[in-house]
């Protein structure tokens, strides 16, 4: 079983910003959070074809990217017309263009589609493409940010109440958000079983024996690898903007022993049992986050078509 020290270094949390180019599976603590110490089973495995139409247990406890953009754009509109009756322009942010993976799974077991690892290396399909985009708004006084941000306390300002935290704080009201970073965020207990899911199938028995044959099939082509993060977080494919040629075999042996011993469907099956155990210990404060989720997108949708009408 791999060491804390060694797992330390390729746990992935949920998997949905990156940096630009190279997708690295970032480190997450594992919390203790319906911690388990029985392994599950995972005598029936499924088949499935690429690990981004795989869905986890968790994602019930969680937005969707079209819920997550629906309240972002909601708290923009909402900030946008707090912002005109204190007599500031705000001009209300589009979609990131940034890239971000096509599901929770889409990169959670490290590559898994073989034209993408041939052509692209560890460089998922998209990454190249990705754009950051800027706010265009008037210059910003003290005035203005404090009317955004507020001065610590309530205040008025033509005749309108401000909360201490100005048009962001009513945002968050408006749309009833009361996680920490405010931005449609999933919720503290849900990040930390998807979280700890991962990290304890990733050392679990079964996931384990997977990796060794797959280390031993990856050894049978020439590259020495105890595991696919290992793999998938080389350094060396940090050093340049396209992936090299070796970068691209390395990618697609990766692939095709993933595929040759079931490794993806072993891990999605051992992440999945854990995720389910934990949503049992916890499924009264986790059915308060999906009653939450509800109610934040219904009312993000009303705000949106009153800003229609």
């Amino acid at each position: 079983m791999p060491s804390t020290e060694r797992t330390r270094t390729r746990c992935i949390a949920r998997t949905r910003s990156t940096s630009i180019g190279l997708i690295l599976i970032i480190c997450c603590a594992c919390t203790e959070t319906g911690r388990t110490t029985q392994t599950p089973e995972a005598s029936t495995v499924p088949k499935v074809a690429t690990s981004k139409h795989m869905k986890l247990p968790i994602e019930s406890y969680m937005f969707s990217d079209d819920q997550r953009q629906k309240i972002v754009t909601a708290k923009e509109h909402v900030i946008r017309d707090c912002m005109r009756r204190q007599g500031f322009a705000y001009t209300v942010s589009q979609a990131s263009s940034s890239f971000k993976p096509e599901s929770l799974t889409a990169l959670r077991y490290g590559i898994t589609s073989l034209p993408d690892a041939e052509n692209l290396g560890y460089r998922p399909k998209g990454s190249e493409e990705s754009t950051s985009t800027e706010r265009k708004t008037n210059p910003v006084s003290k005035e203005w940010t404090e009317a955004l941000q507020g001065t610590g306390k309530p205040h008025t300002r033509k005749n309108q109440t401000i909360p201490a935290g100005g048009c962001v704080e009513e945002s968050r009201n408006r749309l009833h958000d009361t996680e920490k970073d405010g931005g449609g965020g999933d919720a503290e207990i849900s990040n930390s079983i998807n979280a700890a899911s991962w990290n304890q199938s990733f050392e679990s028995k079964e996931v384990e024996e997977a990796f060794s044959k797959w280390s031993t099939c990856m050894k049978n082509h020439g590259f020495r690898y105890a595991d696919p993060m290992e793999s998938n977080n080389d350094a060396k494919w940090r050093r340049t903007k396209t992936a090299t040629r070796t970068e691209k075999r390395v990618a697609a042996t990766d692939v095709r022993c993933k595929n040759l011993h079931d490794v993806v469907e072993i891990w999605y099956t051992s992440d999945k049992n854990y995720q389910k155990n934990m949503i049992a210990a916890n499924i009264e404060q986790l059915e308060k986050v999906r009653q939450r989720i509800g109610t934040q997108v219904r009312l993000a949708e009303e705000v949106l078509e009153s800003d229609i009408t």
